[in-house]
């Protein structure tokens, strides 16, 4: 393993390597990641592997970088006690990141996949991993880095798509992200940009908070667009009976009316915790009619965790 990481180093530290990180610039052609990701997400192993580790590795920086934004803050407010916790717990989530970075080789179990908010989602060795950058307006940049890292040590010839222009690859208008941050008032809060909050009482396990709010999220988002597309083909929904059932062939069944009326759609994280997705059927209506609507979700952790794994 170490010889690995060594030659991996010392790879990217050679001249071409850095020529290609000064060529990735806003005025040059840029590629999107989920792009990447589909490509070879059925793909040989070591090309998942790569991608993993080069995701992970960059969102061990992004996170150490918070953490030491968050020590600066610290100087210049009150609460000091809170912000140091965030900083500790921010900056021990970057170290985690780096240790399953270093310990990727290319054998090691990979799942790669492009969540509905269009995130690229990893399970490593069945550990879920979120690549996104902590901070949303710095997501474009981190995808960038992503990819030219990646393709230093492999031939993208085949693997990207047609580049788009610098400004389309920042988010889309329409896209809703998550945005991961620390309220004095409210601890360590998950925050979308469609006005779903989940506040959490502490910053125990916060990978796993992250990966579960992240998830959660990008299902309600990709069931609030399945839902309008059968309200826009006169489809009724009675939100009173709106219910999600697990079938055995491993998707879900969201029941929209007493009249039969259903769609099947993978949503895994929902159906699993049935006491959240009635806490945010007012937020998914608003959603569906296209209207803002802001909920606030008080103590998250119990209601993201999944049966017997409280995030607390």
């Amino acid at each position: 393993m170490y010889r690995y990481l060594l030659f991996f180093l010392l790879l990217c530290g050679l001249p071409p390597c850095a020529a290609l990180a000064q060529r990735a610039t806003p005025a040059t052609p840029m590629y999107r990641l989920g792009g990447l990701a589909a490509n070879i997400a059925d793909g040989p192993a070591p090309l998942r592997a790569d991608l993993a580790r080069v995701a992970i590795d960059e969102l061990a920086t992004a996170y150490a970088d918070e953490a030491a934004r968050a020590r600066r803050d610290k100087r210049s407010r009150t609460h000091q006690a809170d912000l140091r916790r965030w900083a500790a717990a921010v900056e021990a989530l970057a170290t985690d990141y780096a240790a399953l970075a270093a310990s990727i080789l290319p054998d090691t179990p990979v799942e790669v996949s492009i969540g509905p908010e269009g995130s690229l989602y990893l399970i490593v060795a069945g550990r879920p991993v979120v690549a996104s950058d902590p901070r949303m307006r710095e997501q474009a940049a981190f995808e960038q880095r992503v990819i030219v890292r990646f393709c230093e040590l492999n031939r993208c010839d085949d693997l990207l798509d047609e580049p788009v222009a610098a400004p389309a690859f920042a988010p889309d208008a329409g896209t809703d992200k998550v945005l991961w941050s620390f309220s004095q008032q409210a601890g360590p809060v998950c925050s979308s940009t469609d006005g779903l909050e989940f506040q959490f009482m502490n910053m125990d396990n916060l990978g796993s908070k992250r990966e579960a709010c992240a998830r959660t999220t990008a299902e309600l988002n990709a069931l609030a667009a399945a839902i309008a597309r059968e309200v826009a083909g006169g489809i009724r929904v009675d939100w009173n009976r709106l219910v999600i059932q697990h079938l055995p062939d491993g998707d879900e069944q969201v029941i929209l009316n007493g009249d039969g009326d259903y769609l099947r759609l993978a949503l895994p994280t929902l159906v699993a915790r049935q006491n959240l997705f009635t806490l945010v059927l007012p937020w998914l209506a608003a959603k569906v009619n296209g209207q803002h609507y802001t909920l606030v979700v008080l103590n998250a952790g119990r209601l993201l965790a999944p049966a017997g794994q409280p995030l607390e």
